[in-house]
């Protein structure tokens, strides 16, 4: 249960009412009946309020569109920056995970990834292929030019 804030069902603005009920309080003042309310919603999704588990339900939806494109028999390879699911850009969020993968929650998130394949990132000097020299400033120049108004300044 990881849909966005404006997501509808029904026309019922059923993101609204996830990010609603996921807010302290937000299953009732009365302790019974929210605890009933929690119990219930576990049944349906255990992981409906990410938030309870240490992290966003942005991670949440991003990480379960990385299993639904991975379940439909794509590949961690194809999933690049740019591969998107349902209007989230799961190749870059990917990319983010692997190289801040010791921030992630180890007993969870790392974990969850894992078992989908998914390693962190080579550290610098492994991404880096031996022997080659780095970009040289004349180079770095021609791809990164300076605005035009600095060029007058010079």
């Amino acid at each position: 249960m990881a849909a966005p804030r404006g997501a509808m069902m029904l026309d019922r603005p059923l993101g609204q009412w996830l990010t609603n009920i996921r807010r302290p309080g937000g299953l009732g003042k009365d302790d019974a009946r929210a605890e009933r309310r929690a119990r219930q919603l576990v049944a349906i999704d255990p992981d409906w309020n990410p938030r309870l588990l240490g992290w966003t339900v942005d991670w949440q939806r991003h990480y379960a569109g990385l299993q639904t494109l991975l379940e439909a028999g794509g590949t961690l390879e194809v999933v690049l920056p740019g591969v998107s699911y349902r209007g989230d850009d799961i190749g870059a969020w990917l990319r983010k995970q692997r190289a801040q993968w010791a921030q992630l929650n180890a007993e969870q998130q790392q974990q969850r990834l894992g078992a989908l394949g998914v390693a962190p990132a080579p550290g610098p000097a492994a991404a880096k292929a031996p022997g080659r020299p780095s970009v040289g400033p004349a180079r770095a120049r021609r791809a990164n030019p300076p605005a035009p108004g600095r060029l007058r300044a010079r």
